[in-house]
């Protein structure tokens, strides 16, 4: 197999940029990180959430399922789904996310005194929520501060609250990174353009959905793979992106035998990584 094209990644991280009239008011300690330290530090806010870690958020892509009050439709009968674990029409996906808790123990693993306040405060002091209730926050990490901004999503009352606060950390962590991957909705906004699309009929006259482009992602990050094969840092971005399109259980084909795409990237990464970032010959997908 012919040598790919090495693909070399670099990490910037963004300092402190103003957004409010009065940037005095933000904290400019950097609690004795310097500028190495923060960005060491701050790369683990990008590491992957375990499997156990993510939750799963159903939405429908169905219209005929949106307009059944959750019975489903023909084509997608209610079901119990093994991601979410809901009873619910078939024509819907499942996307990812972290909760509250998991967001803040990973906060805390990066930055013990990591803190976070409201952009504007009440008559009382208390954090005021816009017009929309929602409510925007300053977002401290190892020096570092950036804004967030939180929704209740239609809860009431202190759950409500509760459910501001949660949502704007989250918000701001992903302007660090954190769960960046899990944020894409790349899949969703596939499924749902295919609604504007009549629906083809099969060779038995009934309607057929929309092919999803699971095989023509695979097809891409196995052209990837194959580019950044002697590459360790092109292998870990890869195997990022499997993991976050949901392709690293795919099997692709290794000589005669047939291979899960993590398994693959990790053990090719092990051996750039104990070849200390020489090539080493072999074959990839």
């Amino acid at each position: 197999m012919p040598n790919g094209i090495e693909a070399l990644a670099s990490m910037t991280a963004e300092g402190q940029t103003s957004h409010t009239q009065n940037p005095a008011a933000r904290p400019a300690n950097t609690f004795g990180y310097t500028r190495d330290q923060q960005i060491e530090a701050l790369r683990k806010l990008r590491d992957p959430f375990k499997p156990a870690e993510i939750r799963y958020l159903p939405r429908m892509w169905c219209q005929n399922c949106k307009n059944s009050r959750g019975a489903g439709c023909q084509q997608h009968p209610r079901r119990k789904c093994a991601k979410c674990g809901q009873n619910m029409p078939g024509g819907h996906i499942d996307l990812r996310f972290v909760g509250h808790a998991e967001a803040t123990n990973r906060l805390l693993n990066v930055d013990p005194f990591w803190d976070w306040e409201p952009l504007t405060v009440d008559e009382r002091g208390l954090p005021k929520q816009d017009g929309h209730g929602g409510l925007w926050i300053r977002l401290t990490v190892c020096g570092m501060t950036r804004l967030g901004y939180g929704h209740a999503d239609g809860k009431t009352g202190g759950d409500a609250v509760k459910e501001v606060i949660g949502d704007a950390i989250r918000n701001a962590g992903m302007r660090f990174g954190m769960a960046l991957d899990l944020w894409t909705s790349s899949e969703l906004e596939i499924i749902e353009s295919c609604e504007a699309s009549p629906e083809q009929d099969n060779a038995d006259g009934a309607p057929q959905a929309p092919a999803r482009p699971a095989d023509a992602q695979l097809d891409s990050l196995k052209q990837k793979i194959n580019a950044g094969w002697n590459n360790v840092l092109s292998c870990e971005q890869n195997l990022h992106e499997a993991r976050r399109k949901s392709l690293h259980g795919a099997e692709v084909p290794v000589g005669e035998q047939m291979v899960r795409v993590e398994d693959l990237l990790t053990k090719r990464i092990s051996d750039l990584k104990a070849a200390q970032g020489g090539a080493v010959e072999g074959q990839a997908a």
